[in-house]
């Protein structure tokens, strides 16, 4: 009699599809009993973050991206404490979509595009040998997981109430046997861009991941996508079976661009030891990205830096991890490229192992002499100059 009326009430209210909004830059981190928790939960949150964006579960092996940890307080814009009974303190963490965005841009990485697909879930539960249809008003502990684990990914995930219309239009053997028709029918109210079938058997489960709408489901000739897996986190896994499948398949470059990069020269190498120190020096140093090498004068280097904080910073890093060098004032390269750049006799080796780019040695367009001072200052590049110590 109460499910009857449950099912009434269900027809009077209509149905809410609740489909899971995944925040890509908020995460949630359980602090640790260290001194240093909250820098360790900051660390880890940024990691969950890149996770979630570029959809790449082995991100933090990226050398840049290990370099960004280490400060990862830049990254952070919001953060609050969270307190449970029976479950450690927890810090709620939001990053900045800009710097994070340029960091994977830095780092060469990719993302999982956005907007993503929308997935509906239906689960099959076999328990004693009796099977049900798990609804997302029944709050069963199966759909809470994986709904944590799509949350985890940045993978929308919705799931079928159970009212009237859908204990009516499907049967649990339509979706034991994947059967096109009958759950393309029942699917087609929620309007997903994919179907996931999840069966669980006790500490095992298989999935049937359908690609496509429910209108071009009963009909399409695409293999669908399928897996099992087993343990206690077999449907964490299937999350990241799945989740890996649509981050591969509608990955989106970034590109090459990096607004924050900075020219700097140094003066002073007058060996090639002294070259490779410092070059491998720049690429150590962790506020820095990438370092390239532009041009070779005589005992002059010019390099430009992709840099992951601002240059204050980096030449800050940079001065106390080498006392021979120091800043001297700015100066306006008028050439960037030196024609036939020699090295001396001494640093041939250097432009042996360092050879400058063709372009950079040839004749550069001759300017106009309409063109004023001003435009021409306009397009000069600024260089940050150091003096490399022979002590």
């Amino acid at each position: 009699m109460l499910r009857i009326l449950c099912l009434l009430m269900c027809m009077v209210v209509g149905p809410v599809f609740a489909q899971q909004q995944n925040d890509l830059y908020h995460t949630e981190v359980q602090l640790t009993g260290s001194d240093k928790a909250e820098n360790i939960a900051k660390q880890e949150g940024l990691v969950n973050v890149l996770i979630k964006v570029s959809g790449q579960t082995d991100i933090a092996r990226n050398e840049v991206i290990k370099k960004a940890l280490t400060q990862s307080d830049r990254y952070v814009t919001q953060m609050s404490f969270v307190e449970y009974d029976n479950a450690p303190r927890a810090m709620k963490l939001g990053y900045n979509s800009k710097m994070v965005l340029n960091l994977l841009t830095q780092s060469e990485q990719s993302i999982w595009e956005t907007p993503r697909k929308s997935v509906l879930v239906w689960i099959v539960n076999e328990y004693n040998y009796q099977r049900s249809i798990i609804w997302e008003q029944s709050n069963n502990s199966l759909i809470t997981r994986i709904k944590e684990a799509a949350n985890e990914r940045g993978l929308p995930v919705m799931f079928p109430v159970g009212d009237f219309d859908d204990v009516t239009s499907i049967e649990i053997p339509d979706l034991w046997g994947n059967f096109k028709k009958p759950i393309a029918d029942a699917s087609e109210r929620y309007n997903p861009q994919a179907i996931l079938v999840v069966k669980v058997r006790g500490n095992s489960s298989s999935w049937t991941l359908f690609d496509t709408t429910p209108q071009y489901l009963p009909t399409t000739s695409t293999k669908p996508l399928e897996g099992r897996e087993s343990g206690a986190v077999q449907l964490a896994d299937m999350v990241n079976n799945v989740s890996d499948y649509f981050a591969k398949k509608y990955t989106k470059n970034l590109g090459a661009v990096v607004s924050q990069s900075e020219m700097i020269s140094i003066e002073g190498v007058h060996s090639t030891r002294a070259f490779f120190t410092i070059e491998k020096q720049l690429k150590q140093l962790n506020s820095v990205a990438s370092v390239q090498v532009d041009t070779i004068q005589g005992n002059k280097v010019t390099y430009t830096l992709n840099l992951l904080g601002d240059f204050e910073q980096f030449n800050q890093e940079l001065l106390s991890k080498n006392k021979a060098l120091s800043l001297i004032p700015e100066v306006i390269e008028e050439d960037k490229a030196i024609e036939n750049s020699e090295l001396d006799v001494n640093d041939a080796a250097i432009e042996q192992v360092t050879p400058v780019a063709e372009e950079q040695t040839m004749e550069e367009p001759i300017i106009e002499e309409s063109e004023t001072t001003e435009q021409s200052e306009e397009t000069m590049p600024v260089i940050h100059a150091y003096q490399l110590s022979s002590k």
